[in-house]
């Protein structure tokens, strides 16, 4: 079987030669014998084992299990206590889920720290192909339908060419050492359920199913090539970037011949599902405009002509002062200043010239708030800063990314946009604050 392994690596450009491979080892059936293929191959690799503690002893056994394994190898071994029942509460996911982001992200780690070209778990056919049922169940899109593909980044799936039956009986031909997981025979877990009641039924229908399924999942995943390719098309003609925000154009998305599958296709990397698209378009469609829509880190402002998108901003915890020397703040922007005895004008909304005397130090910088008045550069009266921000059509996202400089509360100016009339420099001015954003 070792020579099969070997062909499938080489077939699928898995790993290449000289690589080292950190294998994930559970301690179970599948993972030992990758464990054993992969000595017997001949590949450089390194093992490592994730303790959950869920099982109690018997996760404890499964541990010393596997580092005698490596002992055994001579390969080099990794170890690690995860409290995944804490981590899930924290992140309000399933203990499952939790699992699998803890020992990922430890594997990520350890390949950059070790010098591990890829990492590799033990799934096999019947494994994608349970996988592919879950996603139909759960919800998926076209990428659902290839079920486990041999190679995600730097997560590797070494054994795709063969199935459990051919693992038990390998295993137990050579007598290989292995632990059972009790939580396998459970039904309450949905993969338990589908390899217990549906792939007998699958396999009493269709012998040969397995090799049917892996066949569909490769046109699938060439499919989903295809797919993907015209989806990125479209996205470098919709896409563009303004500062730190992404901007989708809405009358280039309605144009597209299915603008509900572009657009989560748009957003799915920014972590919105399909609802979310589904009420985004709705809000579209009936002119919402101001509507807001939330993912995990990131904002959706549903503007006139554009979907604006932008990293949630943490609110300011500090308070933020200029004092009267020379000087530069680096948060919560970037402002450099100088105080001059004669100036040249220049005519620029990052740059501002203050008469130095009329102003009252510290200044302070903070968020407009509703409510705040000015008087705008040029005009004797005061206006609101709500209607200085409707004149200039600001979005939403703009306005609450608008600091202003004050002296003793009056609005000194609107950083980026307009001064305060009253703090002009004028014939009469001796010094002269100068203020860069």
């Amino acid at each position: 079987m070792h020579h099969q392994l070997i062909d499938f690596i080489n077939k699928e450009n898995l790993v290449a030669q000289g690589e080292k491979v950190l294998l994930a080892v559970s301690g179970g059936i599948d993972s030992v014998l990758m464990c054993h293929l992969f000595s017997l191959a001949g590949f450089p690799f390194a093992m490592a084992h994730c303790n959950f503690k869920l099982r109690g002893k018997e996760s404890d056994g499964d541990a010393q299990l596997v580092e005698s394994l490596a002992e055994k190898l001579s390969v080099p071994f990794h170890l690690k206590i995860c409290d995944a029942a804490a981590y899930a509460q924290e992140k309000k996911c399933s203990i499952q889920m939790a699992a699998r982001d803890l020992r990922f992200a430890w594997f990520e780690e350890l390949c950059k720290t070790n010098d591990y070209a890829v990492y590799a778990t033990a799934h096999h056919i019947d494994d994608a192909i349970e996988t592919f049922f879950i996603n139909q169940l759960r919800g998926t899109g076209i990428a659902g339908l290839h079920g486990i593909k041999p190679k995600n980044g730097k997560l590797i799936h070494p054994l795709l060419f063969t199935n459990r039956k051919q693992i038990t009986e390998y295993v137990r031909e050579n007598n290989l050492v292995f632990r059972e997981d009790s939580s396998n025979k459970k039904i309450k877990y949905l993969r338990n359920r589908l390899r217990q009641s549906l792939m007998p039924v699958l396999e009493e229908i269709q012998p040969s199913y397995r090799e049917t399924f892996m066949q569909n999942m490769q046109r699938f995943h060439a499919a989903e090539s295809v797919y993907l390719q015209k989806i990125e098309e479209e996205r470098q003609k919709i896409f563009r970037l303004e500062k730190e925000n992404v901007v989708l154009s809405i009358a280039v998305l309605n144009n597209l011949s299915n603008p509900e599958t572009y657009l989560y296709e748009f957003l799915k990397p920014f972590s919105f599902g399909f609802p979310a698209t589904q009420e985004i378009l709705a809000a579209i469609l009936s002119k919402s405009i101001g509507a807001q829509f939330y993912a995990n880190e990131y904002v959706l402002l549903v503007d006139r002509e554009n979907l604006i998108l932008t990293k949630k901003q943490a609110p300011a915890a500090k308070e933020f002062f200029i004092q009267a020397e020379t000087g530069e703040l680096t948060e919560p922007l970037q402002l450099k200043w100088d105080v001059l005895n004669f100036f040249e004008l220049e005519k620029n909304p990052n740059i501002a010239l203050l008469d130095f005397e009329k102003l009252h130090f510290p200044l302070e910088i903070r968020k407009w708030k509703m409510g705040d008045v000015f008087f705008p550069l040029g005009m004797t009266g005061k206006k609101h800063l709500s209607d200085f921000f409707i004149d200039l059509k600001l979005n939403r996202f703009q306005k609450e990314n608008t600091w202003l400089l004050v002296s003793e509360k009056e609005i000194v100016w609107i950083i980026g946009l307009r001064i305060d009339n009253r703090f002009k420099v004028t014939e009469n001015t001796k010094k002269i604050l100068r203020i860069e954003c």
